[in-house]
């Protein structure tokens, strides 16, 4: 076939593949911003992911036929994996790049309506979030109330699954900007920063992953081998060699968190990425807790406001020796630990220790740390709170949330958090074949003094794991949304021993043979 032939073929079936891509906008565009939120986007989630599906099929098809066999892989390899009995946490890019391989036209032209179509399932997926926001305070129909579903939840509201749909438009389309604003991003140039990031940059700030925010003439010394230590600059060797105490420890700021170590600006580099990844996590896995539905459904249609947080605070120490003799007048019990989030200064401890099996600080307890943390600073009713939260009940929740965040495990698209095989669920299951069990009844009436001095808590603590991964995503994740709620009131104080069965709308001798099915299948 002469080149001008095929020449004409591929711009036939692009002008086609554009027309179709055009004709699912516009049908997209009449369900979304002037659409009433109690009515169904025009295209259900399954009809979205089927059209993009033939779509990814025909374009890595071209992009084979056009020679780029990289960006063929990753189209193909773009769509999420089902996400079964976990929990899929996406990573969302701060803009779209073109792919270095792309430069001829034809691979262009791909890249190009790879980037249309993406764009096209976000928009539908953003409509989608905005509607299930609004389902907190929808009226049944009639049939509904007649005859209601089996598997349906057991809350009307829908603020994790609306979260879900936000997360995965901008991963499909980080630069949607209905969906970036009510995520909490805002713009700066071409790319899409968080609040205090942005504020950093407004005053004239600049990012190194090495050393943190600081002023760009700081950072410039600090990149040619200088450090400010105490009114002078002395090189960078000198500091590195002189032990610091926590009072006179180096500071690092990450986007989200103000690090005082004693270790090296390396070791606190290292925290800071694993603090800044347990927020991305816990944002999109328990980030319904921060909000009240109403307030979440006012952020999906623009009207929300963005606020800027004050920095959360940590402190890295030079060893485990240095970590227990701080805090041991605070905490008798700090030598039992890796590391200690400490509500009265609203600070989560480490120490660093590389001959330890794992090395200090591990992933794991930085995950469960400062999700302790997040919790406790992410709502201004749990901060305020007359008590500390779950001193009366429910304090096993707590501590399986941070266990639940122990199972993040990172992917090619971002992360997986829960699973019947991930973190200390198998433990679980192992409790329940050693015939070990404390009921959902006599758990959530324990208040923070019982839970912490039972006389098994090993054993419990690998329990109440499993009981996360339960309510998080067992039955198709039927009570994620009264689990974050049941959250929500034992953090602010609301609690009562009962709260949980309220809200799932189960007793708890059902919510006991459920787990059970759950682990043990």
């Amino acid at each position: 076939m002469p080149s001008s032939e095929r020449r004409l073929m591929r711009s036939r079936r692009h002008r086609a593949f554009v027309a179709a891509l055009a004709a699912g906008v516009a049908m997209l565009l009449t369900a979304s911003p002037g659409t009433a939120a109690d009515k169904p986007p025009a295209r259900s989630l399954a009809e979205l992911d089927e059209a993009f599906a033939a779509a990814a099929r025909n374009l890595a098809r071209r992009a084979t036929e056009a020679g780029d066999e990289s960006l063929a892989a990753m189209i193909s390899d773009w769509p999420l994996p089902a996400a079964g009995e976990r929990q899929l946490v996406v990573q969302i890019p701060s803009r779209i790049e073109k792919p270095a391989t792309v430069d001829t036209p034809d691979e262009e032209t791909v890249w190009n309506d790879f980037v249309a179509a993406r764009r096209t399932r976000a928009a539908g997926l953003f409509d989608h979030a905005v509607f299930v926001a609004g389902g907190h305070d929808r009226t049944l129909t009639r049939d509904e109330r007649a005859k209601p579903a089996v598997d349906a939840p057991p809350l009307a509201q829908r603020s994790c699954e609306a979260l879900r749909l936000l997360h995965e438009a901008l991963r499909d389309d980080p630069h949607h900007e209905r969906a970036r604003g009510a995520g909490g991003w805002v713009k700066r140039d071409d790319d899409w920063l968080w609040p205090e990031a942005a504020k950093r940059l407004d005053r004239g700030e600049a990012y190194d992953p090495a050393f943190g925010w600081m002023p760009k003439a700081r950072l410039e010394r600090y990149r040619s081998g200088e450090r400010f230590d105490r009114g002078r600059w002395v090189p960078a060797a000198d500091d590195e060699a002189r032990p610091r105490d926590v009072k006179h420890g180096r500071e690092f700021h990450s986007d989200h968190w103000e690090i005082v170590t004693a270790a090296s600006l390396a070791d606190a580099a290292v925290l800071a990425e694993k603090l800044e990844e347990t927020r991305n996590a816990w944002r999109q896995v328990f980030g319904a807790y921060a909000f009240e539905p109403a307030d979440l459904e006012k952020r999906l249609a623009g009207r929300g406001r963005t606020p800027v947080h004050a920095p959360h605070s940590a402190i890295l120490c030079a060893g485990r020796g240095q970590y227990v003799s701080e805090l041991e007048p605070l905490e008798p019990r700090v030598g039992m630990t890796n590391g200690i989030y400490w509500t009265p200064t609203k600070t989560i401890w480490f120490f660093t220790d590389e001959a330890a099996d794992p090395p200090e600080p591990d992933p794991i307890t930085i995950h469960h740390e400062a999700t302790h943390q997040l919790f406790t600073e992410g709502r201004a009713d749990a901060e305020k709170a007359r008590q500390q939260a779950g001193e009366r009940c429910g304090f096993w929740a707590i501590e399986a949330a941070a266990c639940y965040m122990e199972s993040l495990q990172a992917t090619g698209f971002g992360w997986t958090v829960g699973g019947r095989d991930a973190g200390r669920a198998p433990a679980a299951k192992d409790r329940l074949d050693e015939e070990f069990y404390v009921p959902f009844a006599e758990l959530c009436g324990l208040g923070r003094t019982a839970f912490q001095s039972h006389e098994r808590l090993q054993q419990v603590d690998s329990q109440i794991a499993g009981q996360a991964d339960f309510l998080m995503n067992g039955e198709g994740g039927r009570y994620r949304e009264s689990f974050v709620e049941y959250l929500a009131r034992v953090y602010q104080g609301t609690a009562d021993p009962d709260t949980l069965a309220r809200l799932c709308k189960r007793s708890y001798a059902d919510l006991d043979d459920a787990y059970r099915r759950h682990l043990q299948r």
